[in-house]
């Protein structure tokens, strides 16, 4: 099943605006947990949302 990119980038949303500068370690942990758990779907919508937090990171550190 495909991931939705708005399910996505609101995911991220909600972490960076929840957890700030933290939301990277936080997305990591969700990813480990769910990579655990062996739960594929959650795993890859943990980790699509690690990218876009990583990529908006990366795009904010470039400014």
């Amino acid at each position: 099943m495909a991931v939705d990119p708005v399910q996505v980038a609101r995911s991220a949303d909600d972490l960076i605006d929840h957890y700030g500068q933290t939301a990277l370690e936080v997305a990591r942990q969700q990813v480990e947990r769910a990579s655990r758990a062996g739960d594929m779907p959650a795993l890859d919508l943990a980790l699509m949302v690690l990218s876009e937090i990583e990529r908006r990171q990366t795009a904010e550190s470039n400014l």
